[in-house]
């Protein structure tokens, strides 16, 4: 009888076994480690396709869902089963010469119960919407802005090839590159050019901010952002002039978005900038704005894809 290896899984596990010209989707499952049973029922003599089914709440779906286990041999998806959050992930394993043994494939199924880790992500994306929307009364910029700046940074992190998690992390928390802008809120909303000593305030906006997170649990990401986003590859940057890899991954992805969509988004106190004349700045510089301030993998896909970027811009401007 088909099975993994471990009965003693910490999460459950199913298999069957199947001939080449039986539908995988009505494969009825044959084991069902004690685990499974524990946490989901018993679910021996229930397809595969039912199984999912219920995981993502859509039949069509699920049928998809199989067609794509087939042609990969690997399937991952979240969803519902028997009142938990989950992750199920399966796969098909060939058995050798089918002539020679009584089935030609197996399939193997984990499911992982995903309720606590779950719950607590929706908290933690909870508390950055409610520190986003704090930071927005604080400036100028719009609730489009940070919409913008989440959506810059999860496109480069995934031209960057990132992990999921990583992409699905930025996409959140991007967001609170500017949380310490409420300190220094009076000076933000000045309608015009700054003085050198008021931009000097302004600067300690990233000091500020990575105080309020530091500590928060699950907030890492949005902690290191808040705090480097400022930085510089060349070093020339701020609060601690941290250069290359010594800051961190985020924090060079937004920082790159956050100037672009600064040049090509109009303020009380500038025009903006074309999209034309922003990819010369970025790539050639104008003293200000140096590519030496950026990490050179994320800036050379920022400008292989600038039109990706331009769309995005487009697509959600104030």
């Amino acid at each position: 009888m088909a099975k993994f290896d471990s009965d003693y899984a910490l999460f459950g596990t199913l298999a069957a076994d199947f001939q080449e010209d039986v539908c995988v989707g009505s494969t009825p499952v044959t084991y069902a480690n004690s685990a499974s049973i524990e946490l989901y029922g018993d679910l021996r003599g229930v397809t595969f396709l039912e199984i999912i089914t219920e995981i993502c709440g859509d039949p069509k779906e699920a049928q998809r869902l199989i067609d794509r286990l087939v042609a990969e041999r690997k399937l991952l998806v979240e969803g519902c089963l028997s009142g938990k959050i989950v992750k199920y992930h399966s796969r098909i394993v060939d058995c050798g010469d089918p002539a020679n043994i009584d089935v030609a494939h197996i399939i193997q199924a984990g499911i992982t119960d995903i309720t606590e880790s779950a719950t607590l992500k929706k908290l933690l994306y909870g508390t950055s919407e409610a520190l986003k929307r704090a930071a927005k009364a604080a400036d100028e910029d719009t609730g489009m802005h940070i919409m913008r700046i989440n959506n810059y940074s999860k496109l480069l992190s995934e031209l960057l090839d990132c992990d999921e998690r990583f992409v699905e992390e930025i996409s959140k928390f991007a967001q609170l590159h500017d949380i310490g802008k409420i300190n220094v809120a009076d000076i933000v909303r000045l309608p015009r050019k700054l003085t050198d000593t008021e931009f000097s305030k302004i600067m300690k906006h990233t000091t500020y901010g990575g105080d309020m997170i530091e500590g928060l649990g699950g907030l890492e990401m949005a902690h290191h952002i808040a705090l480097e986003h400022h930085e510089k590859w060349d070093g020339s940057g701020y609060p601690k002039g941290k250069k290359g890899s010594e800051i961190f991954l985020e924090a060079r992805i937004v920082a790159i978005a956050d100037v672009f969509d600064a040049l090509v988004s109009e303020r009380p106190y500038k025009k903006a900038f074309s999209y034309e004349k922003t990819y010369e700045i970025i790539k050639n510089g104008d003293g200000r704005v140096m590519p030496a301030h950026f990490d050179p993998d994320v800036l050379r896909l920022f400008l292989e894809h600038y039109d990706d970027f331009v769309e995005l811009h487009m697509n959600s401007k104030d």
